[in-house]
């Protein structure tokens, strides 16, 4: 059995194999959640976005002190359930969108390049959008584990052709088998990351 050094460093060596080998969609991927956001609790202004950590879906930013999100993310394991959940509240985090044109602007935020000292940055940013908040609630998955699921997921989809390519953390590789057979549901969320209307073609 591993120790909890071994343990702690082969976590760690899995992030930075993400961070270095991950599909970087920080261009593609401006979306973060906002809303009407309190800057007297969340200063804006010092988020960033840490492109190196991808997200799958929409509103999803990583910070560079989202760093126990990513730790979370590494022991997350994706089911039936929870993954049914995460498409629910990426479904209503657009809906949202739509019909909120603050908040749509807020998602739409570009918050590359700034800054932060705030633990959780981009989590806590995303909870302090109310309308998206009580979507992603209501869909029946808390922010917290959307955030999570969302690392967990890009993180996966890199070993989907060859899971037992995955660095040995304590999901990864099944989370990657999990994805097989849910490739049009990542076709839909990489859409959703955009904001637009999302056109699915007919066989």
């Amino acid at each position: 059995m591993l120790n909890i050094t071994t343990r702690t460093t082969l976590l760690l060596a899995s992030a930075m194999c993400f961070a270095a080998c991950g599909r970087d969609r920080s261009n593609d991927n401006q979306a973060s959640a906002a809303g009407a956001v309190d800057t007297t609790t969340i200063d804006t202004a010092a988020l960033t976005t840490l492109g190196a950590t991808p997200a799958t879906g929409p509103g999803i930013h990583v910070t560079r002190t989202d760093g126990k999100s990513v730790t979370r993310a590494m022991r997350y394991e994706l089911t039936s359930d929870n993954f049914s959940h995460f498409l629910a509240a990426a479904d209503s985090v657009v809906a949202v969108a739509s019909r909120d044109s603050a908040a749509r602007a807020a998602l739409q935020s570009n918050l590359t390049d700034a800054g932060s000292t705030d633990n959780d940055a981009g989590r806590k940013w995303l909870e302090a959008n109310a309308p998206v908040n009580t979507a992603i609630n209501q869909a029946g998955i808390s922010v917290k584990d959307y955030f999570v699921a969302g690392i967990a997921i890009a993180a996966a989809e890199r070993f989907m052709a060859d899971p037992k390519a995955a660095p040995p953390t304590p999901s990864l590789a099944k989370n990657a088998e999990f994805l097989r057979s849910h490739a049009s549901d990542l076709q839909q969320l990489h859409a959703q990351e955009t904001f637009h209307p999302i056109v699915i073609s007919k066989p």
